[in-house]
């Protein structure tokens, strides 16, 4: 009889002492206070390079392959364009990215300082986007100019409207948040 007793008891403490190692079912996200709700990172521009890197129209043009009837010549062609056209545009990125994070303002209220380091940023932000622009349009002018008459309209038309996506993206992301 005594015997059975202890293994029911052990059968019984067994989950209890499973449950109680969890936490009891709390989690911490359970335990939150007021402190875990406020943000502690500042608010403000999330543009990154490879924002801008993604709408490289060399890489448009090698995406839409099939829709344009590219050959394997023509894809090589543009493939080895947009590599030399990354390494082009490499530093600018880093540049970009080291400008996007000085336009974080600081926690807290920004002093004058904070909010003329951030309107320099701004502006140098936009000198090098247009830098940027400027080789993806060259590198995109010079990839077109190697397609025959049908394939360059519809890449043109493709580049026009990925010309408008970048912009909207753009101006989106350094908005501030």
């Amino acid at each position: 009889m005594e015997r059975r007793f202890i293994v029911l008891a052990m059968l019984l403490a067994l989950p209890t002492a499973a449950w109680a190692q969890r936490g009891g079912g709390r989690t911490q996200s359970d335990r939150r206070t007021e402190l875990f709700d406020k943000d502690a990172q500042p608010k403000g521009p999330s543009l990154r390079a490879r924002d801008v890197d993604d709408q490289n129209p060399l890489k448009l043009l090698i995406d839409k392959r099939k829709d344009l009837g590219l050959n394997d010549t023509q894809v090589a062609g543009l493939k080895d364009a947009e590599s030399r056209l990354r390494e082009q545009n490499a530093a600018l990125f880093k540049t970009l990215d080291s400008l996007v994070h000085e336009m974080r303002p600081p926690l807290g209220s920004p002093s004058d300082e904070d909010r003329s380091r951030i309107r320099s940023a701004r502006t140098s932000v936009a000198g090098v986007l247009g830098s940027v622009w400027a080789n993806d349009d060259a590198a995109a002018k010079e990839a077109v100019a190697a397609l025959d008459a049908e394939q360059q309209t519809k890449a043109n038309a493709l580049l026009e409207q990925r010309k408008e996506e970048r912009q909207k993206l753009v101006q989106d992301k350094l908005r501030d948040r």
